[in-house]
């Protein structure tokens, strides 16, 4: 009997086994989901600049689409990888916030507050889910550079019309100058970070510490300029390890921050910047010791379960200040939910910074000076509802431990022996 022909037997296999075919669809939908949450990761730097009817930001709409891919690619059975425990103290703070509707004094804020929670939560589920290599994680770590970017470019314009908010205070359009400082100042961090590894963007990420310093002074926020001196910490800290290109690098920087300060010196109220200490002494810093007097009254009367989520203003403030914010994250969940939602907040704090403790030394050494900046920063700033926070903490939980990075051979560009 004679054999059949080659070509005749292989053209039975031109098709790839269905096998094949399913893990080809799985990787195509898990690089899809990838770069939503990426696209979502830019977008949350920069999302007060926009804003949809209702007062909807177009990140938030954004998370529903890209939880929309996510569910495509586990319906083709893309393996989920369980909750990390800042994951869960999260997961129960949001929990904590949707019971508080059942007293609160304002219903139809707390569901909406509660709505909010859970939407921050299935941020950090995406991150957590789509970052399972160390590019990744830097591709992440990079699109919050890029979004803060264009952040920068609305502050620009703004400063090139000179349209300013009291006080000869400089911000982009829809933000808060006070926001908009501390959003910049916490990624020059992580982009000290990326600028000394090896990878197209080193120029990208290094140019983007000396246009944070300059757009921080420009917004003449206090709290922002407390913030800055943690933040720059980290470079410090990298340079008695650091090579000799590193070291050239830092002096162009220096220079670079220095030439973009004195072009912009005539336009930062330094004279507000330096009131700091005034400030405190005199118990005034805008008002916000009376309101935190106020806030801590109705705390005393609700210490246990607060007043409900969303509802510091209606207990705090006067009939026409229902959207009183507390300027405190910490007061602001001391009020709403009491001292149980506190120490759920604790715990989802002392978790990460934890997490970072645990973590390769440059790794630890970011999260734990980007985690404390962000402490001193939400001392004034009532950011528990805020995108950028629950970003940050998604960032941190995904950052790679030591044995994975060893593993994977990825090295930092300012060793010595590089």
């Amino acid at each position: 009997m004679t054999c059949p022909s080659p070509y005749y037997a292989n053209s039975l296999s031109f098709s790839p086994p269905a096998a094949t075919r399913s893990r080809r669809a799985e990787s195509r939908w898990e690089s899809i989901s990838f770069l939503m949450v990426w696209i979502l990761g830019f977008s949350i730097p920069w999302g007060d600049m926009v804003s949809l009817p209702y007062d909807v930001q177009a990140s938030r709409v954004l998370t529903i689409v890209t939880a929309g891919f996510f569910a495509a690619a586990l319906w083709r059975r893309y393996p989920m990888r369980q909750l990390d425990k800042p994951l869960w103290w999260m997961l129960l703070f949001v929990a904590w916030a949707a019971v508080s509707i059942s007293w609160s004094i304002e219903t139809e804020k707390s569901f909406r507050r509660v709505l909010s929670y859970f939407q921050l939560f299935l941020n950090v589920w995406l991150i957590h889910q789509a970052i399972r290599t160390t590019a990744r994680y830097d591709k992440l770590l990079l699109s919050y550079i890029a979004g803060c970017y264009v952040a920068m470019a609305g502050l620009a314009y703004n400063f090139s019309q000179n349209i300013t908010k009291g006080d000869g205070r400089f911000t982009a359009p829809g933000f808060d100058p006070n926001d908009l400082a501390v959003t910049l100042v916490l990624g020059i961090p992580l982009a000290w970070y990326l600028a000394f590894r090896r990878n197209r963007f080193v120029w990208f990420s290094a140019l983007y510490v000396p246009c944070a310093i300059a757009s921080c002074l420009l917004t003449a926020s206090r709290g922002a300029l407390i913030t800055l001196v943690i933040c720059l910490l980290y470079p410090l800290m990298t340079l008695p390890k650091a090579s000799v290109r590193a070291l050239l690098v830092l002096v162009l920087l220096v220079v670079v921050s220095g030439g973009v300060l004195f072009t912009v010196q005539s336009e930062i109220a330094f004279g507000r910047l330096g009131t700091i200490t005034q400030q405190i002494t005199a118990r005034d810093l805008n008002g916000r010791f009376d309101i935190w007097e106020r806030g801590l009254a109705v705390f005393y009367e609700h210490p246990l379960a607060g007043v409900g989520a969303g509802s510091f203003g209606s207990a705090a403030g006067a009939i026409r200040s229902a959207d009183l914010a507390a300027h405190s994250m910490m007061l602001g969940v001391l009020v709403e939910h009491g001292l149980v939602g506190v120490t759920l907040l604790i715990g989802i704090v002392a978790s990460l910074f934890f997490r970072a403790w645990s973590r390769a030394r440059d790794e630890s050494r970011l999260w734990v000076l980007t985690l404390l900046g962000w402490c001193i920063a939400v001392m004034s700033l009532s950011w528990e509802n805020r995108e950028l926070t629950w970003l940050l903490w998604g960032l941190c939980v995904c950052c790679p431990s030591v044995a994975s990075r060893h593993k994977r051979r990825v090295k930092s560009a300012w060793r010595t022996n590089e």
